[in-house]
């Protein structure tokens, strides 16, 4: 509910007032986040009810913020608002496992990815060669192209992640022609059949073609460089994710919604992480495809689910190699034609800038250029002074607003009524833009339930073991024992 502003006047002058009528721009429509810091009207927004009143050109959401200022907390609004509305949230590569409390409340799904648990086969067709099967005729084949496409665009994204820059151009062919000839040959390949069928492609003329071989020995050079790379995905760090089948899959049944919980992964190796999440948006957004048309093609048993797609600490793979944020982008498409929804959360606009190339930063600013909505938290004025180079323009009042926001707390001790400290000045502080219109600035505010399902202090915040009467005795009798000498020494203990 509206928590209005309370002023005090004396009688003769309130009464000038009456009937007490205020009036607000702001939209009524959509998720309820909380108080407009310039008038205390109730502010309501998502992407997706924007986006179906015609406010936004296309249901996507892009937020910038500072940690612990709360980018997360204004996300698990929109799931439970969007479930609500029918729209089931995806959270695809939960770093943190911040959002898996929220979406077993709802109902939903929790998969956990880590090492030892399950394994990921990049040629894996998944979700829409299920849906090809189902589906059969033109679609069908339609379908089976599309997930050999996807699934050597993820091959080549974990190549560029292994060596580190971009594969040659005669080799992301090999790799596109190797899967197609795998799938051909074998029902269910993996890494090792896609490495044998280029080891033996003298036998195939495509192959040899591609790399303008005309010898087994200038073939056998011409792939040797790829042969390696791939090679190193099986054997070196990230094999144990990607040297086995595929044991996980993403349903797009549950109302719900899906979370793919990479917390135990925290500790991997960075590249290997970057490839579990790559791998993860891939085969997710195979699945959301492959429901649309198995919901096209059998209306009375499918249902059309317009899932709400959150993507979290993007700015992890970008990084890495040459080329990821574009291929980042092929993989993980999604726009109003595809009938989902996403938000796309990171730090700082200036995450773009650290990119290596600059195709990749161009790709990575587009991000937030073609977002339907754009969010930002509490930033330093050079991160603000990043969106310069864009389409994105703060007004002087906006930067100066967003800037405040991210003032340190002072150093007076502050703490709720639970005994936990208060969140600094700037928590929950958002300024929304649409395009190039004034930015909407809200305090969002949430509730007790809220608080309990998304603790990203737990550690700390978890009640301590109480002490056994043996450890107090043990205590008590190495203090005594150490108190002997004489007393002295002992005051000079107690000033040390």
């Amino acid at each position: 509910m509206p928590q209005l502003a309370t002023w005090i006047a004396s009688s003769v002058q309130v009464c000038g007032l009456y009937p007490f009528t205020i009036g607000s721009a702001r939209p009524a429509v959509g998720v309820p986040l909380g108080a407009d810091l310039t008038n205390w009207s109730l502010v309501y927004g998502d992407p997706v009810t924007w986006f179906m009143v015609g406010f936004i050109s296309n249901p996507s959401a892009m937020i910038f913020g500072l940690p612990g200022l709360g980018k997360s907390t204004l996300v698990i609004r929109w799931l439970i608002g969007l479930a609500d509305r029918g729209y089931p949230p995806m959270v695809l590569g939960d770093i943190k496992g911040e959002y898996s409390a929220t979406i077993r409340a709802l109902g939903g799904e929790v998969i956990e990815v880590a090492p030892g648990k399950c394994t990921i086969n990049p040629l894996d067709l998944g979700a829409l060669m299920y849906a090809a099967k189902r589906i059969g005729g033109e679609v069908g084949a339609s379908l089976i192209e599309q997930a050999i496409e996807q699934s050597s665009t993820l091959v080549i994204a974990l190549a560029r992640l292994v060596r580190g820059k971009a594969l040659q151009d005669y080799e992301e062919t090999l790799v596109t022609l190797g899967v197609q000839a795998a799938h051909q040959l074998l029902d269910d390949p993996d890494l090792r059949d896609l490495i044998a069928v280029i080891e033996a492609g003298t036998a195939n003329p495509e192959l040899m073609s591609a790399t303008v071989s005309y010898s087994t020995k200038q073939y056998q050079k011409a792939t040797m460089g790829l042969l390696r790379t791939l090679r190193s995905i099986l054997q070196g760090p990230m094999g144990v994710m990607f040297n086995g089948k595929t044991t996980v899959q993403i349903r797009m049944d549950n109302p719900g919604g899906v979370s793919v919980d990479l917390s135990g992964m925290r500790r991997a190796d960075k590249k290997v992480l970057a490839g579990v999440m790559i791998a993860t948006w891939a085969h997710g957004f195979a699945a959301m495809d492959a429901q649309w048309e198995l919901a096209k093609a059998f209306p009375e048993t499918e249902k059309c689910v317009n899932p709400f797609v959150v993507q979290d600490e993007l700015w992890k793979p970008m990084s890495l190699a040459p080329g990821l944020a574009g291929l980042i982008d092929q993989v993980a498409r999604t726009n109003r034609h595809e009938g989902v929804a996403e938000v796309r959360i990171t730090h700082s606009p200036k995450d773009a800038q650290a990119l290596p190339t600059r195709e990749d930063r161009v790709a990575a600013m587009g991000f937030a250029e073609k977002a339907g909505m754009l969010v930002l938290f509490g930033l330093a004025k050079n991160d603000l002074r990043a969106l310069d180079d864009t389409s994105i323009s703060l007004n002087e009042k906006e930067f100066e607003h967003v800037a405040s926001w991210r003032s340190p707390r002072s150093f007076r001790t502050r703490r709720n009524r639970n005994g936990r400290p208060k969140p600094p000045p700037g928590a929950g502080k958002a300024l929304i833009k649409v395009a190039a219109a004034t930015g909407i600035a809200v305090q969002t505010v949430i509730v007790a339930e809220e608080v309990r399902l998304h603790d990203t202090n737990e550690r700390w915040t978890q009640p301590k073991r109480r002490r056994t009467r043996d450890e107090e005795s043990f205590e008590q009798a190495n203090h005594t024992w150490s108190s002997r000498p004489s007393r002295r020494r002992a005051r000079e203990g107690e000033a040390a």
